[in-house]
């Protein structure tokens, strides 16, 4: 079986699938809001057991009991809902990862060239007023906010502030030029 190529999926998809070779993990991982399923046929394909969601369930009701995964992608799904929705997910996704378990996801940018756009429903999230997105939160966070929505559930190993223009294409939204996301490693802190 000849290996996917890395460019057909998102690259956080691909750092996981390093991740999970180079830090010896074994058993399922868990992608949250697997879109169109590129990612997690690219990491079937690798030999990696994936379990994903659908866009449309919740992040606060994961599938697997506690320990359950080795490892967790979503590379879309922590892009909407309130900060409190979203510390909630983290809470509920650290319970279904084994101990220092690694996680690869995606957070709004407050300089993606939406921010600000839109319904304002807290100090950094806004909801689109009209479009494909309307009324659905949108948060956004500068450097320290994204490690403060991760704690204590997670401890961020690195965080990277990405143009995804090319990575998010004209596919997934109907959106201005200037789209940025910060790219985390985190892994569940154990306290």
């Amino acid at each position: 079986m000849n290996a996917p190529s890395p460019q057909t999926m998102h690259p956080l998809a691909a750092e996981l699938a390093s991740a999970y070779r180079q830090r010896g993990l074994t058993g399922p991982i868990v992608e949250i809001a697997a879109g169109s399923g590129r990612n997690t046929r690219f990491l079937l394909d690798l030999g990696i057991p994936t379990v994903c969601t659908r866009d449309d369930e919740s992040y606060t009701q994961l599938p697997g009991g506690r320990h359950a995964y080795a490892a967790a992608l979503s590379t879309h799904g922590y892009l909407h809902g309130t900060v409190p929705k979203l510390r909630l997910g983290f809470a509920e996704l650290r319970r279904v990862l084994r101990p220092g378990a690694p996680i690869f996801i995606t957070l709004g940018s407050i300089h993606d060239a939406r921010y600000g756009l839109g319904v304002p429903l807290e100090d950094t999230t806004f909801a689109p007023g009209d479009g494909e997105e309307a009324g659905i939160p949108h948060p956004y966070f500068d450097r320290a906010g994204v490690i403060d929505v991760l704690a204590p559930a997670f401890t961020v190993e690195s965080q990277h502030e990405v143009n995804v223009d090319a990575i998010v294409g004209r596919w997934a939204h109907d959106a201005p030029a200037g789209m940025r996301h910060w790219f985390v490693v985190a892994r569940r802190a154990d306290q």
